[in-house]
């Protein structure tokens, strides 16, 4: 079985530049000016004219998102395992109906318009140890060097939920946002995850950048995004004593 990896064709040629590629993190991306590629008229001229401007409002829509993922997956649209992210997935993350997402697929895809491709990969067939089924025989913990002894509670506490939620600065999507703290609440202390919560909202004071929403934070595992290098959207002014060179 496989699986289909959605990328956009030649993304970092066509909607980044030098210094953009050297980011880990981006508060933009460039989208080429001008309504005279091959590409855009094939899909205006090609196809029936609500199908068009719906592919190319997708096309957008997911533009934008690739562009918060960090610089060595931006582009294509992968989950933090590694796995290629479903159209149902795609659909959930643009807030756009599956039907006419996968339409919109198709089009981009056709040679008339070759904004984006796809790749068959592999399905991953094996479970991982943590999402062995319950009363498998198999004790979570044992031999996975996670220091969970046999039989141990592995119950996620209410209050830790609780604390990590009240943690995020950004409070909208908490009835979609809660099942993927309690996740994450698997694979790491609450403790931790508030640390992750801390250095990010340290990041966006720094960038000047909006927070994300909570539920979009915990349900694509921004907590896993490597913070480096924050830099300010925009230059700071320079005082009249530096202007003067004192």
């Amino acid at each position: 079985m496989t699986d289909k990896l959605y990328t956009i064709n030649k993304w970092s040629e066509v909607f980044e530049n030098a210094d953009s590629r050297k980011r880990q993190r981006l508060g933009f991306y460039y989208m080429p000016s001008g309504c005279d590629s091959s590409g855009y008229l094939g899909l205006m001229s090609e196809f029936e004219p609500a199908e068009a401007w719906q592919a190319y409002g997708i096309f957008v829509a997911l533009c934008q998102h690739t562009a918060t993922m960090t610089k060595d997956l931006r582009g294509t649209f992968q989950n933090t395992d590694g796995t290629p992210m479903t159209t149902k997935r795609l659909a959930l993350i643009v807030r756009a109906d599956l039907s006419i997402l996968e339409r919109s697929l198709e089009i981009l895809m056709d040679q008339r318009v070759a904004w984006m491709s796809a790749t068959d990969v592999p399905s991953i067939c094996q479970q991982s140890a943590s999402d062995v089924p319950q009363n498998s025989g198999f004790v979570q913990g044992q031999g996975q060097g996670q220091g969970q002894g046999q039989g141990q509670d592995n119950t996620i506490a209410s209050d830790d939920v609780d604390r990590v939620w009240s943690a995020y600065p950004s409070k909208t999507g908490k009835k979609s946002a809660i099942p993927h703290v309690k996740r994450a609440l698997k694979n790491y202390t609450a403790d931790e995850l508030i640390a992750k919560i801390e250095a990010y909202d340290k990041n966006c004071k720094a960038c000047g950048r909006n927070y994300l929403n909570g539920s979009t934070y915990f349900n694509q595992d921004r907590y896993e995004d490597v913070l480096i290098d924050p830099q300010p959207l925009f230059p700071q002014p320079k005082t009249i004593s530096q202007k003067r060179g004192y």
